[in-house]
């Protein structure tokens, strides 16, 4: 897989990832106050003491994904499987939400959400990406057992999922040694090495050693002791009106631009048609009805010889005039017109091609998802005055000014927060943190 198809996958999985959060919407049960109240004063509590805005919870039937935290930004979505909730008791789910929490707090979920569309990755993902993911879920293991304050519970609960009811009747202890026969075999290794989670009997020695840790006497400490009764509360749409220390700087969104030029150079040269390579032209004098100059011929018995072709025209008795040395042929002249004109119009298609590209990729991702590929790393949003999504129209605006005027914008970028096409669309890009962090302080 090419640079070009790697893009193209980012661009449609952001836009793939933004689309199911309707499809969760209306396909699976939004979990509230009123809606199973249980479950939501779980997260609402864990979200109070991990210092987080409290995310969409949905339960939906999935027998292969037990939790999954999805979305490239605040609000995050929780998606609870309703099989594993009937295997799990208080303390065990407290586990599995607390380490979904966890990828979130971590920033791990908008990156996890781009290498799993469906929350379930391939091998082929697992191959490339798998120690980063297997680390990353043996580090919100440990988030899990801070959150639901038992070791047991925890272990329990990483049996349960791995072993659905059965994971009940295990002995933890003996199921944990199980760990050690693996010792420092190569080949007992590969299959976790080939997964994008670690084994299970891993993931409770891991856990059974933090827990004897004073690291973990520290999170405990700190974990309990917030006096927050309520998660912290996000801006509505519409509630008030952007400031300047709202807007992202200058480097994250110089950064944000750079990852965005990557995309469309590699987008582009997928969609550029590549120019046909011309034969190369064989002299006239060379090839005679289809045949070398000079070449014997087999024909049954008897050889026959092909005749040179002559090339050079009869001698004159006038000498023929010779040109002045310092007057260029005409033939160099005509081709080196002919080399521009191929260059200049190679250059207008191309910049042609680029401003398509660059209409396209920004109109459809900040109307639909609100951001760039480049942003969405940068952890940055396009948002209207008002807080408000941009309106299509706006979208369309944004990247049209995009389009046409990248020359200009990134002469310009380095020396403002907002740059003009953010100015005449009325819609600025904002650092999620910082609008979050001045509507939790008022």
């Amino acid at each position: 897989m090419g640079l070009a198809q790697v893009a193209l996958f980012l661009v449609g999985a952001m836009v793939f990832i933004t689309f199911a959060r309707g499809r969760l919407i209306g396909s699976s049960v939004l979990i509230h106050e009123a809606q199973n109240p249980e479950i939501f004063a779980i997260v609402k509590r864990q979200c109070a003491a991990l210092g987080l805005p409290l995310p969409l919870v949905f339960v939906r039937q999935d027998p292969l994904v037990p939790a999954a935290a999805i979305g490239f930004g605040e609000p995050y979505s929780l998606v609870l499987s309703s099989e594993y909730l009937e295997e799990l008791r208080e303390d065990e789910l407290s586990f599995v939400i607390g380490r979904q929490l966890g990828h979130i707090a971590a920033g791990h979920v908008r990156y996890q959400s781009l290498l799993s569309v469906n929350g379930n990755e391939n091998a082929l993902v697992s191959l490339i990406f798998g120690p980063w993911l297997r680390r990353c879920e043996l580090t919100c293991d440990k988030v899990g057992l801070i959150c639901c304050g038992s070791l047991d519970a925890a272990s329990r609960a990483i049996a349960i999922l791995a072993l659905r009811g059965f994971g009940r009747q295990v002995d933890l202890r003996s199921f944990a040694t199980q760990q050690a026969s693996i010792g420092d075999d190569t080949v007992l290794k590969w299959g976790e090495w080939l997964g994008s989670e670690p084994y299970a009997t891993r993931r409770i020695a891991e856990l059974t050693a933090f827990a004897a840790s004073a690291q973990y006497a520290r999170f405990e400490e700190w974990f309990l002791r917030t006096e927050a009764v309520a998660p912290i509360p996000l801006p509505l749409p519409g509630s008030r009106r952007l400031d300047s220390g709202d807007l992202a700087g200058r480097g994250r969104r110089i950064l944000a631009a750079a990852i965005d030029i990557v995309v469309l150079l590699a987008v582009g040269s997928y969609f550029t048609p590549q120019q046909p390579s011309r034969p190369p032209k064989v002299p006239r004098a060379v090839v005679v009805n289809g045949l070398p100059n000079g070449a014997n011929v087999q024909l049954g018995p008897l050889s026959v010889k092909i005749p040179a072709e002559k090339t050079a025209p009869a001698a004159s008795s006038t000498p023929a005039p010779t040109a002045s040395p310092t007057a260029a042929p005409q033939g160099t002249v005509a081709h080196i017109r002919v080399a521009w004109t191929r260059a200049v119009n190679a250059v207008v298609a191309r910049s042609l091609s680029f401003t398509f590209i660059t209409f396209l990729y920004f109109t459809l991702l900040v109307a639909v998802v609100g951001q760039s590929f480049g942003m969405m790393i940068a952890g940055l949003r396009v948002s209207a005055l008002d807080l408000r999504r941009p309106s299509f129209w706006q979208a369309c605006a944004r990247g049209a000014l995009i389009g046409l005027f990248h020359w200009p914008i990134a002469l310009l970028s380095p020396f403002t927060t907002c740059w003009f096409h953010d100015w005449l669309t009325k819609t600025r890009v904002v650092a999620g943190e910082r609008l979050i962090a001045r509507v939790a302080n008022g």
